[in-house]
């Protein structure tokens, strides 16, 4: 005679809980972009403001040929998630040795995609031109941005005029080979022109040589739309280049108006280029809440406007939503992205005088001369 099944045991097996599904953690999303700091030059400036001092996400990240060295130039002050050396043992004193080196061994690549860009507001690029990993590395970048569809907005320094031709060199290859890629937004600095710098900041003290640097960081990570916005606007005027104009700290009460403040901006720029030829603008201001009747975008806007008539044919003035902060004094921070200016005479200036060292390197068979003119064709020099 066969027992029944005990009725304690089946229901103990109905109860048995069946294992849950794995489900993936969502990515956390950021409001900010990425900053992606490349080569010794901006690194150390970047370590000399508040922006790397860091502790909330996203970190900025730090690149360069060393881990070992950008930790050493940290002091201990960086999180070891923020720094991600080249660490392979090549030489680096040229473009065309770092950038096929990032692009056959993709563990920088590996890396940077381990970091939660896919989740966050765009990249902003740091980068020196000057030296083999910046001008290397920010075309290698800008083309992997544009793989991940994410927005890009690349702040590169160009060299000195007393620096010697192979960085010009460097640099002009660079700024050809990130314009080709056709994606991001560039934002070119003359390295004269931003160590000679003189400004002043929020709070009155003066704003002197690269300092400034980091303050024109400061401000547009503090934008969380910047990246967004301006690659929005670089897409559909086609404009790939640009500068920036700035008055900064600039006392409402002393100034008067939007006007005077932009008039000011005239006599530091950042870059010397012919303003009569620029065909967009991108404004970027930080004023005081006490300011936010007075100082509203509207009447920003048509200032502008009206500013600019005779002095630049603009395709468009684009006047994004300032950012306003409780501060007690009216200062205000202006910034201009100014683009789509001619760089015919500037690149051919250049290419001039790095015709004997691109001689050098071709004759060699370190670069074939079709991709020389590939990238000489994309600056209009030929």
């Amino acid at each position: 005679m066969v027992k029944e099944g005990n009725s304690k045991t089946e229901s103990s097996f109905d109860s048995v809980e069946k294992p849950e599904e794995t489900v993936e953690p969502l990515k956390p999303t950021f409001n900010k972009p990425a900053i992606i700091c490349v080569g010794e030059y901006p690194i150390k400036i970047l370590l000399g403001g508040s922006l790397a001092e860091k502790k909330d996400e996203p970190l900025p990240i730090f690149i360069d040929k060393s881990s070992e060295d950008i930790a050493g130039w940290g002091q201990s002050m960086l999180n070891p998630e923020s720094i991600l050396g080249l660490d392979l043992k090549i030489d680096t004193h040229f473009w065309f040795q770092v950038l096929p080196a990032i692009t056959n061994d993709g563990a920088l690549i590996a890396r940077l995609k381990d970091k939660p860009i896919d989740s966050l507001r765009g990249a902003l690029i740091v980068s020196s031109l000057w030296d083999g990993v910046g001008s290397g590395l920010l075309p290698a970048l800008i083309s992997q941005f544009k793989e991940w569809n994410t927005n890009t907005v690349a702040l590169g320094v160009l060299p000195s005029k007393m620096q010697v031709s192979d960085v010009h060199f460097n640099a002009f290859s660079s700024v050809g080979m990130c314009v080709s890629k056709g994606f991001a937004s560039l934002l070119l600095l003359d390295r004269d022109q931003l160590e000679n710098y003189v400004g002043v900041d929020r709070k009155g003290a003066v704003l002197k040589g690269n300092v400034f640097f980091n303050y024109l960081l400061e401000m547009v990570s503090a934008k969380e739309t910047f990246v967004q916005e301006l690659s929005e606007l670089s897409r559909a005027f086609d404009v790939r280049m640009y500068t920036v104009l700035s008055a900064t700290g600039a006392s409402f009460s002393m100034y008067g108006s939007i006007k005077n403040m932009l008039e000011s901006a005239l006599s530091r720029p950042l870059l010397k280029f012919d303003l009569a030829s620029a065909s967009v603008v991108y404004v970027l201001l930080r004023l005081p809440l006490q300011l936010k009747e007075k100082l509203f975008k509207g009447k920003i806007e048509l200032e502008i406007a009206d500013w600019f008539k005779g002095k630049a044919s603009l395709q468009t003035a684009f006047i994004s939503e300032p950012v306003y902060v409780e501060d007690a004094n009216d200062r205000v921070d202006l910034v201009m992205f100014v683009g789509g200016f001619d760089t015919t005479e500037m690149f051919k200036a250049m290419e001039k005088k790095v015709k004997e060292i691109k001689s050098f390197v071709v004759k060699k068979g370190s670069i074939k001369e079709d991709e020389w003119r590939v990238i000489a064709k994309s600056l209009g020099t030929v």
